[in-house]
Order: structure tokens, then C-alpha cells, then sequence
């Protein structure tokens, strides 16, 4: 297929028409007609394609899907129109409640997004900055704070920086994408000032001072005493960067675009109040031509639903359809396709302004980007089929509760009063005929809601794991929390919190990314000015023009990083290595000085959500801290404390080391004493055995001898009787005399 054929077939619209297959520069007919081919390229892909997903995930958002019975969503069309004008989204709707039906609806979209939103937000509007531009030279370092600084009080002083993002996440949260827009305002404001008893010279020297100055008619009075009274009215023209968020029913994009800064055509379109068109520059005549009848150019009812007065206007002619678009064409022939910027004004879009642009002034934040698309997915694409299925399922565990609280009444009409049986009073009667129980019976319903409790709390497992977000995240689960330590607790949380930071970083890395670099050229752009500004505690003269355009922007790598406890135990421990640091070496060590001590103090004062510092401290001048690096140190009350402290403590340690070694020559002494005195108890011992031991050789010896003895006594003869003996015969036991 040939280019022309492409571009045809691309350009081929609803209707039949087509546009020429290629447009020449210098024919500014078919150049028009070029440019109105992508503009209603454009649209269709946002009738056709996001206007429809972006209205069911905002009425499963308010609870308004699943609806009762499962009915379809009202059509699409180009220009809305319902036949009666007043009718309420409600209405449009239709019926969202049955008779005698639960219409019960599980926002499951709504608690996720609500849940993951303040951890954004706080992640974001912390003190610490999300990005940074980069010098690009270490002598622009500081310039390149400065530059910082200027881009984030602009962002969130000038403007209102938190309710700006909080509208651009929670729509990137819901809807798949959130813009945001910047400009510059050069309108001009008349300021008037009631000046009395001047003279003459002071008024004409106001008038010198200001060109746009002059008096106002009939105000110039002279007073009794002779001075002038006056109204002097002036003209103030101070740009100012404006930021604002841009709601997604009114982009603009190309179906094309693989990433929103090679996209070929953005455009922002909406109905404009003339004055507001008069105030831009364009003649009053020019916009009346294209005043609306109607609000025709809205695709889905995401206006009505968030502010149901919409459709209930009498304003007619109110406004002008204006669309903003950024188009990539060659214009002037020269081969390169240029980014314009061009406004058209009417369905016809007739173009009221060309002129060239630097870069695209919208950001786009996503929460979820698919590869080599423009637009991704949101977390009302994880959990809008959770909260249909809980829908039904909470649906049917009511009825069947209703059932079974209000059973079904059987009655016998030949003998029952049947309006007594239609009265649903409390203890109301019903009269019958004959036997009561044969006449009125209730069909008892058993309830069966029990069987779906455990599906409705596996349906909310499934939802935390495909966002992440539960009652860990929060530290609120007492199951996961109940008897663990703080690092067993911390470890629960931020693991369940991974996913959140992810999605933090997405966003910094894409709409916020560009948006900040955006500000940054824009205020670099304009009108050099130069502005005293009290930030961080301090005041400072700011010049726009000093800034370097060149300066890229880097996103923050330890975004989200960490709980505020884990943050501030860290800082606590950074404090005491500094104070340790400082006292041992003093204010002239090569580590940590003044400044550093207090920017420890300023991230912990942030933490606790208290940025204004110089309330508790003090930050020294430059010639005060050299003052004090050069300053000689006298001892102090705590440093000679610490002196005598460090001598007394030498001269324990020295009586305690003499003791010691006291203690061990004593030691040794008792050894040696102790073993000399157990050899001589030894040698005594051994010298007892040996005497033992002879004494009983001795006594061995006289034994045996005595034993000699007596057998030789034994073995003797007998000797011869002796008169002259004098010793008397023996005699035997029984008294005869032994030979």
C-alpha cells in the first residue's frame, strides 16, 4: 500500500469524507485541510476509544456500576443530546434500585484508589525534593539549587501545587491519565490607589514614575489645608506562571503516539466564555461568530457526574468551543516537520492562531504505562471486575439475609381476611376460619450467605495482591503486626508498600518529570525577573536570568525509600556520629561542621512536618562560622571535666595494671611456695615408707629368728634330773612328772 494510500485510509472518517492525501506549505488550503484532519482524527479516537473506558471507570468509581440488573450504559454519540434537557445523570442512568432487592455496590475501585492516595500525596509534597535540575558544571552547583528551589515555590506557593496534584493522581489513579497544563498569564490588571493631602510635585512625580499612570476623572479635589486629594489609576503587568489541572474529557491525542513527547498532535479543547477569549488578545466580534447554542462537544457524561448542575444550565450562547493544539508540520517547507502551536475556535475548527512552539505544555501522568503506547492502564482496570463480582455476590447474601428474616406468607383466601395477611405491621392480626395453622403458613427460607463469606474474603486477597495495597501497607493489621519486632514490622510494611512506590516513581518520571522541566523553561523564557523569596527559613533575591536553560532535571533515586520512623532513627544516629565527631575534634574537623549538624536538624524538623527552622536555630553567616573555625579553642567547664575525667581515669588504669601485675608475681610466689612445700611433703612421705619399710624388715627378721629359736628349742634333747638344780620336776596336765 502506496503513502497516499495510507494517509487516505487514515483519514477516512465516519461520514465518508476523506483529505487530501498531502498538503503542500505554501497552499494554505490544503494546509488547513491537513490540520483539520488530525484535529478530527484526534477526536474520534477520544469519542470512540477513551471516552468510553474513562465513563465506566468513573461511575464504578461513585459506586454507580454494577447497577441493578445489570443494565448497559447509556450510548455515545458525538453531540450527547438526551430529549429532555433537564434530566439528571440519575436519571440518564436509569433506576439503580429494585423492589424488595439489595442494591448494595462494593466501591472496591474507590478504597483502592482512596488507599493508595495519601501515600502518593506524602511521598510528593514531602520537604525533600522529588527532582532536581542538574549543573552542569560543578561552579553551577549552587545556581542549579537556587534554580530548584525557585521551580518548587513557584509550583506550590504561586500556585496551588497540592490540590494540582492531587487532581492529576487521582485521575491517572481512575481514569488512566492526568494532564496538567502551564502558561505564562501576561494579563493586564488596572489597580487603583486613593492618595489625600499630596502636593502637586508628589502627584507628578507618581504620574514620571509609572507610564501607565494616570488620573482618574473627576478624583483630583484640593482639601481644606491645601494639599490634593486624587485617584490615581494604573496598569500592572507582572507574568506569572500558571499551572492548572486539565480535566481528561477535554484532551486531545494522537491514537498514534507511542510516548507523549513524539506525539504528532495534544490539543486541549473546551467551551471558553468570551470575556476570558477578549482578555487572551482576540477581537469580541471574532468570538461572537462562534458562540455555542449547545454544549455538543462532550463525548461522555465524566462533567455531569462530577458536578450534577451541569445539566440542569439556563445559560445559552455562554461560549466559545477554543481548542489549544500542539501540532508537528512542516510549515514552511523546508522538509522538517516544526512543532506549532495553533488555536482554533468553532466545530469547524477554524484556525485563529499559528505560530511556532518550543515544546509541548501539557504532562501526562500515568500510573501503570504500556510499552509503545501513549495511554496505559489505571488501578480501576485491576479492580473493576473485583468489585463486580462483589457486587453481586454482597447482593445475594442480603437477599438471602431479607429472606430468612421476612419469610414469604402462604395463605388459605377461602378462610383468611387477605388484608390482615397484606398488613405488614409489627404483631398485627389475621383473622381466619377454623384451624389457624391450616389457613397462614410462612415458607421458611434458610439463609445461605455463610457459603459466599470466604469467596468475598478471597476476592480481597486477590485485590491486594494485584495493587498491593491492604491493611499491612497501612500497619493496621494486627495479624501481621501482632508479636513482632520492629524490623519484623517494618519488613511487613514496606514490603507491601513496593508497589506503591513504584507507582510514585512512574509518575516522577513521567508527568512530573515534565511538568517541572516545563516550568523551568517557562519561567526561563519569559520576562527576566527577579524576585526576594523567603524559602527554607531564608531569605534570598532570586534572578530568573542568571538561571542556565540548558539544565536537565533528574528524578530524586530514594523516592519513597523508607518509613518516617526508619528516616528519623537514621538521623538520630547521623546526630550522635556528628556530635561525637565535634567534640572530640572540634568545629575545625575535615568531617562535619556547623552546616552539616543543622541540615541533619532540618531533615528531622521535616519529618515532623516543621519547615520553618530558624524558629528553634540559627543559621550563621559565612563570617560567622569562619570566625568560629578560626577562633582559638579555650577549655571549657566540660572539656577540663573531661580532662580530669581522662587523668583519673589514667591513674585507675595505672594502679589497676600495678595490681594486676601485683597480683600475678603473688600468684607465682604462692605457686612456687606450694610446690616446694609439696615435694617436701612428698620427700617426707617417701622417707615414712622407707623407714616403714625397714622397721618391718627389722621386725620380719627378729620374727623369723624368734622362730629359729624356738624350733631349735624344740628339737633339743631333753636335760638330766639335778638335785642341786633346785627346780621343781614338770608334771603334766594331770599332775604325773614329765620325763
Amino acid at each position: 500500500m502506496s503513502n497516499a494510500e495510507n494517509l487516505e485510509r487514515l483519514f477516512t472518517f465516519k461520514d465518508g469524507s476523506t483529505t487530501p492525501n498531502s498538503y503542500d506549505p505554501g497552499d494554505p488550503d490544503t494546509y488547513r485541510q491537513f490540520i483539520h484532519a488530525l484535529i478530527t482524527d484526534a477526536r474520534d479516537y477520544e469519542n470512540s476509544v477513551l471516552a468510553k473506558t474513562r465513563d465506566e471507570a468513573q461511575k464504578y468509581y461513585y459506586g454507580m456500576l454494577p447497577s441493578l440488573g445489570g443494565m448497559a450504559s447509556p450510548g455515545y454519540s458525538d453531540t450527547l443530546i438526551v430529549e429532555d434537557p433537564n434530566a439528571t445523570y440519575e436519571e440518564i442512568l436509569g433506576p439503580t434500585e429494585g423492589p424488595s432487592k439489595s442494591s448494595f455496590v462494593s466501591t472496591d475501585v474507590r478504597d483502592a484508589i482512596l488507599m493508595m492516595l495519601p501515600s502518593l500525596i506524602r511521598i510528593f509534597a514531602a520537604s525533600e525534593n522529588v527532582i532536581s535540575l542538574v549543573p552542569r558544571s560543578e561552579a553551577d552547583a549552587d545556581m542549579a539549587e537556587q534554580a530548584t528551589n525557585y521551580v518548587n515555590y513557584v509550583f506550590w506557593n504561586d500556585n496551588a501545587g497540592f490540590l494540582i496534584l492531587y487532581g492529576a493522581f487521582k485521575d491517572a489513579l481512575t481514569l488512566k491519565t492526568g494532564f496538567v497544563k502551564w502558561w505564562t498569564d501576561n494579563t493586564k490588571a488596572i489597580k487603583r490607589k486613593t492618595f489625600e493631602n499630596i502636593a502637586m510635585e508628589q502627584l507628578q512625580m507618581l504620574l514620571a514614575e509609572d507610564p501607565t499612570a494616570k488620573v482618574v476623572p473627576g478624583s483630583l479635589q484640593q482639601n481644606e489645608t491645601g494639599g490634593i486629594d486624587v485617584v490615581v489609576e494604573g496598569v500592572e503587568n507582572k507574568p506569572i506562571t500558571r499551572v492548572e489541572g486539565v480535566p481528561p474529557e477535554e484532551m486531545r491525542l494522537d491514537r498514534y503516539a507511542r510516548t507523549f513527547a513524539k506525539s504528532r498532535i495534544v490539543g486541549h479543547e473546551r467551551i471558553v466564555s468570551i470575556d476570558e477569549l477578549t482578555a487572551m488578545g482576540y477581537p469580541r466580534d471574532l468570538c461572537a461568530d462562534y458562540l455555542q447554542t449547545q454544549d455538543v462537544h462532550n463525548f461522555t457524561m465524566e462533567a455531569m457526574i462530577r458536578n450534577p448542575g451541569r445539566g440542569m444550565s439556563t445559560r445559552v450562547g455562554d461560549g466559545v468551543l477554543y481548542g489549544e493544539w500542539y501540532i508537528k508540520v512542516d510549515s514552511d517547507g523546508d522538509g522538517v516537520a516544526e512543532l506549532r502551536y495553533i488555536c482554533t475556535m468553532g466545530e469547524d475548527h477554524e484556525i485563529v492562531a499559528d505560530q511556532p512552539a518550543n515544546r509541548i505544555k501539557f504532562a501526562l501522568f500515568s500510573v501503570d504505562p504500556i510499552s509503545h503506547t501513549l495511554v496505559g492502564d489505571s488501578i480501576a482496570d485491576l479492580t473493576t471486575d473485583i468489585q463486580k463480582i462483589k457486587t453481586n455476590m454482597t447482593r445475594g447474601v442480603l437477599d438471602s439475609l431479607a429472606e430468612s428474616i421476612n419469610p414469604k406468607t402462604v395463605v388459605n383466601e377461602l378462610v383468611t381476611n387477605l388484608d390482615d395477611a397484606l398488613n405488614d405491621d409489627t404483631g398485627a392480626v389475621i383473622r381466619t376460619r377454623g384451624d389457624p395453622s391450616a389457613a397462614v403458613q410462612f415458607a421458611v427460607t434458610p439463609f445461605v450467605g455463610q457459603q459466599a463469606l470466604p469467596v468475598l474474603e478471597y476476592l480481597d486477597a486477590v485485590q491486594q495482591r494485584r495493587t498491593g495495597l491492604s491493611d499491612a501497607a497501612r500497619g493496621l493489621d494486627p495479624k501481621a503486626l501482632q508479636s513482632s519486632t520492629m524490623i519484623g514490622v517494618e519488613a511487613v510494611i514496606n514490603g507491601q508498600q513496593e508497589r506503591t512506590e513504584l507507582v510514585a516513581r512512574v509518575l516522577a518520571e513521567t508527568g512530573y518529570r515534565d511538568l517541572f522541566h516545563g516550568l523551568f523553561n517557562e519561567i526561563v523564557e519569559c520576562e527576566n525577573q527577579s524576585r526576594t523569596l523567603r524559602i527554607n527559613g531564608k531569605w534570598q533575591t532570586y534572578h530568573t536570568s542568571m538561571f542556565d536553560a540548558d539544565m536537565s532535571v533528574e528524578v530524586n533515586p530514594t523516592l519513597g525509600k523508607g518509613s518516617d520512623t526508619v528516616r528519623m532513627m537514621t538521623l538520630q544516629q547521623i546526630k550522635q556520629d556528628q556530635q561525637m565527631v565535634f567534640q572530640q575534634f572540634g568545629p575545625t574537623n575535615p568531617v562535619v561542621g556547623i552546616p552539616e549538624m543543622l541540615n541533619t536538624i532540618t531533615d528531622m524538623l521535616a519529618i515532623a512536618n516543621i519547615k520553618n527552622v530558624s524558629r528553634y536555630f540559627k543559621t550563621p553567616s559565612p563570617q560567622v562560622l569562619q570566625q568560629i573555625m578560626t577562633a582559638p579553642k579555650e577549655p571549657d567547664a566540660m572539656t577540663i571535666a573531661a580532662k580530669a575525667n581522662y587523668e583519673r581515669v589514667k591513674s585507675q588504669t595505672a594502679k589497676a595494671m600495678g595490681d594486676q601485675q601485683f597480683n600475678i608475681q603473688k600468684q607465682a610466689e604462692d605457686e612456687a611456695f606450694r610446690r616446694d612445700k609439696l615435694a617436701q611433703q612428698q620427700a617426707y612421705e617417701a622417707d615414712q615408707i622407707r623407714l616403714q619399710e625397714t622397721q618391718q624388715a627389722l621386725d620380719h627378721q627378729i620374727d623369723i629368728a624368734q622362730v629359729v629359736v624356738d624350733m631349735a628349742k624344740a628339737t633339743a634333747p631333753p636335760a638330766s634330773p639335778s638335785t642341786g638344780s633346785g627346780r621343781a620336776p614338770s608334771t603334766g596336765g594331770d599332775g604325773s612328772p614329765q620325763g
